[in-house]
């Protein structure tokens, strides 16, 4: 609490979020209070779960594959959902389409805060395939949280998008649009509604430089799932990642591509992270679980000689983490006799997704050893396996669906480590990684 107006806390450093507010005397004491609460009122579970006139809750399809995946086979009655991602990432335009296949079958408000109602129709023309726009589909500009409450109470709208949080305001606070105490006490106003009325609310949410959401951590406690949009703005393909989801996985990956109108569902996500030519040195191919789907990817590496240049050894890794990828450069090194102490290691997953599994370590591994010895590798193999320090190579969580999948697809040899107890040697565990080296360097 302060007497004057303060731009920046000095508690907490961040900016913006001091409330003017008036002071009222309330006499109370640590006994009693004037003004004491009405009780609140509870119900047993087992009225709710199985009472007379309850309707079993039902999941509503988005009519987007990849989006129903991301979300857990679609919607809840009185869901709220937070889409973030960078700024042009393509958010709007996402919602854009979703609100159109919404709209054959319910109400759709489309809230415009940074928008005027021309640039969203613009927008909508464009992204729209059939040609023609339903009544379904309402737009507002207004940017004030207490007037949408409003006009949603007395309207049948079943979706409603918030375009974006950052935007709107209410008069609860004093606070600029943007400011920590906005988007709390506006996300909160929302978000009652949305439970009360079995509205299902999405709201896009900015982001700051450092790449979290813009706001109050609160706003990410409060939604029921928090979907981020990733991917390069300069690339074709956009990954829809569920960072939190009540219900349902948030291992699960949605994949699109942008096309002139729009994005486009990719539903095998091997086909566009593959090239279908041959492999040039250095590439590799390796495959990861992503939820429930495997998804194969080349990995693509460069090894040059360090020379005279001067500073340390450069280990660039684009997809990976770069302590993993230095990690597999002393193993190749230690245990694989790859020689790389003079040379700079430039790693890169192919199509722009980052991985996080460590599946992707023989076909690291196999890239690296590939470009040293200038030798192309078969576009017919596949490398997939967790390389311990000791030069072991490990199982990973969903090698037999990986292994099934590759099958299925046609591969004729993937490298990999057996799981005990089915038939398979003890000592190929151990020997898988030396055994993808001796090949890279036999070709």
């Amino acid at each position: 609490m302060t007497l004057r107006w303060e731009g920046r806390c000095s508690s907490c450093g961040e900016w913006g979020t001091y409330e003017e507010f008036e002071d009222e005397s309330v006499s109370t004491t640590i006994t009693g209070s004037t003004n004491p609460a009405t009780p609140a009122k509870a119900v047993s579970i087992k009225s709710v779960a199985h009472g007379k006139g309850q309707r079993r809750s039902v999941r509503i399809s988005s009519g987007i594959g990849e989006f129903d995946r991301v979300l857990g086979s679609g919607f809840v009655d009185g869901e709220v959902v937070l889409v973030t991602g960078e700024p042009g990432i393509g958010k709007s335009t996402l919602l854009t389409q979703l609100s159109i296949i919404l709209s054959q079958k319910y109400k759709v408000l489309y809230v415009a805060g940074e928008e005027s109602v021309g640039q969203v129709s613009q927008r909508y023309t464009r992204v729209n395939e059939s040609g023609s726009l339903g009544d379904n589909i309402e737009i507002t500009p207004e940017n004030d949280v207490d007037a949408v409450c409003a006009l949603l109470e007395k309207s049948d709208h079943k979706f409603v998008i918030v375009d974006s949080i950052q935007s709107v305001r209410t008069s609860a606070s004093k606070g600029y649009p943007g400011s920590i105490s906005q988007v709390r006490l506006s996300g909160q106003r929302l978000m009652e509604l949305a439970k009360r009325s079995d509205k299902i609310l999405l709201i896009v949410g900015q982001i700051n430089k450092e790449g979290a959401i813009a706001g109050p951590k609160v706003l990410e406690h409060m939604v029921d799932a928090v979907i981020h949009f990733e991917g390069s703005k300069e690339g074709y393909f956009r990954i829809l990642r569920p960072l939190k989801n009540r219900f349902g996985a948030t291992t699960e990956i949605g994949i699109f591509e942008m096309m002139e109108k729009g994005f486009r569902e990719v539903p095998n996500p091997s086909e566009i992270f593959i090239d279908t030519a041959d492999l040039s040195p250095g590439a590799a191919l390796g495959a990861v679980i992503e939820g429930s789907r495997v998804v194969l990817l080349e990995v693509q590496a460069l090894v040059v000689d360090h020379g005279s240049s001067p500073g340390p050894l450069r280990r660039v890794a684009n997809g990976i983490k770069r302590q993993r990828l230095e990690m597999l450069c002393a193993v190749l090194s230690r245990r694989g006799g790859v020689f790389l102490a003079d040379k700079d290691v430039y790693v890169n997953i192919s199509g722009g997704l980052n991985v996080n599994s460590t599946s992707m370590d023989l076909a690291i591994c196999a890239a690296i050893s590939s470009s040293l010895n200038d030798k192309a590798l078969s576009k017919e193999h596949v490398y997939a396996g967790e390389v311990g320090l000791t030069g072991e190579t490990k199982p990973f969580y969903g090698i037999d669906q990986v292994r099934k999948e590759v099958e299925r697809l046609g591969y004729k040899k993937v490298f990999m480590p057996m799981l005990g107890g089915r038939g398979a040697r003890k000592s190929s565990k151990a020997s898988v990684f030396q055994q993808v080296v001796k090949h890279v360097s036999s070709i």
